[in-house]
């Protein structure tokens, strides 16, 4: 078991920085909230971002995950034969939930005495009829018998990299709702976004094969203001601004606490959207007197109202393409192209366009959609018949 989870340690080490990454920043085109810093001087710009980017992972996420994991991990171990062999673990797709995942079992899994068997993938195989064959490489243990049947955890930090969605694309869960079944000597944990799952289990019941869901909870305007703590005490930021006045709110509640209920409901809990709606929010102060004496001092940083963007007109085919990234997390073009059905060129068009407004973003080829649209795009592709996670 040492062996092989120092293996998985050494995996997560060398992935880290794909796999770890919060801000996602375009290659070429300008995103928020890029656009919203530009008024702070360059050099503190990039330090409130880098500042930004090493924030701890938020806690009650790993802990939820933690005391869920070891619930139903009980379970099937006192039970195997009859108890549910699996936990999913639900994010929002713009919440790199592989992250979540693997930063909780590098813990838990200490604790577990049973040999840990992750699906050791940073992205999707970029030739969808791989997918099942790397898929059985890698989880495949050949025919079982009742003596070689030694127990084990299946780890998949992510689902939407084992499907596509188009005509050969879904034979990998093809592959996992067969493999899911069949041996119960192995618990596995699966990582999936809202969207891609609520796909799958209108196109082919995936849940019915699987054990308990864990939807992520939101985070509340308290732990929001503990985990931004660490970035305005450094950068001295102050919520001077009367202009984020939120509903029900105590008219002795000090602006900081208002500023923070406001952005615990517009990002929806999710800490990927509060991060880039907390760094569109910042604003510069210059110092009011400027003479010799004052050259090269900084003003102050004042964090403003907490809002989402407006989204610009969409039509039809680029509802057609934001969807397919909200149901994979992330794609390449060329896959894409396949989930669509379209050319390439006209696809990469659409594209273009889409990152010029903000809401696409690219980096080493992978295309996001960019997490502060999320909450606007999702009610708008839901009013245009696109399958949306349905409890939202």
């Amino acid at each position: 078991m040492g062996k092989l989870f120092n293996r998985f340690q050494a995996w997560l080490v060398d992935n880290r920085k794909l796999l770890l990454s919060r801000l996602s920043t375009d290659e070429k085109e300008t995103q928020e909230p890029e656009k919203s810093l530009t008024e702070l001087p360059p050099s503190l710009a990039s330090e409130l971002v880098v500042a930004v980017d090493k924030l701890p992972s938020d806690n009650p996420d790993v802990e939820v995950i933690y005391s869920t994991l070891n619930k139903n991990f009980e379970k099937w171990r006192s039970n195997p034969q009859t108890a549910d062999n699996s936990l999913v673990i639900l994010s929002s797709p713009v919440t790199t939930v592989s992250q979540i995942l693997t930063e909780s079992l590098s813990y838990w899994a200490l604790e577990s005495k049973i040999p840990l068997r992750p699906l050791q993938w940073t992205g999707r195989p970029s030739v969808v009829d791989d997918i099942t064959t790397k898929l059985r490489q890698q989880l495949g243990r050949g025919v079982v018998t009742t003596e070689s049947k030694r127990p084990e955890i299946v780890v998949i930090p992510n689902l939407s990299w084992c499907f596509l969605r188009s005509v050969d694309g879904l034979e990998g869960i093809d592959y996992l709702q067969d493999v899911l079944l069949q041996d119960d000597s192995r618990f596995w944990v699966i990582g999936a976004g809202k969207v891609g799952w609520e796909y799958l289990n209108h196109v082919s019941n995936f849940k019915a094969y699987c054990g308990e869901s864990l939807e992520l909870p939101r985070l509340t305007d308290e732990q929001l203001q503990e985990w931004f703590e660490p970035i305005i005490a450094e950068f001295d930021i102050t919520f001077n601004k009367s202009n984020f006045e939120f509903p029900n709110t105590e008219e002795s509640e000090s602006n900081q606490n208002r500023y923070f209920k406001k952005l615990a409901a517009v990002s929806e809990g999710v800490n990927t959207i509060a991060v880039q709606i907390f760094l569109r929010s910042i604003c510069y102060e210059p110092k009011e007197t400027e003479n010799e004496e004052n050259d090269g001092e900084l003003g102050s940083l004042v964090a403003e109202n907490p809002e989402l963007p407006n989204l610009p007109r969409l039509n039809a085919d680029e509802h057609y393409i934001l969807y397919s990234l909200l149901l994979h997390g992330d794609l390449t073009l060329p896959a894409l192209s396949e989930s669509l059905g379209d050319e390439k060129s006209f696809v990469k068009g659409k594209i273009q366009m889409l990152r010029r407004a903000g809401i696409v973003e690219q980096n080493n080829g992978i295309l996001t959609i960019n997490p502060i649209h999320y909450p606007r795009l999702k009610n708008e592709l839901s009013n245009n018949n696109f399958i949306i996670y349905e409890s939202d």
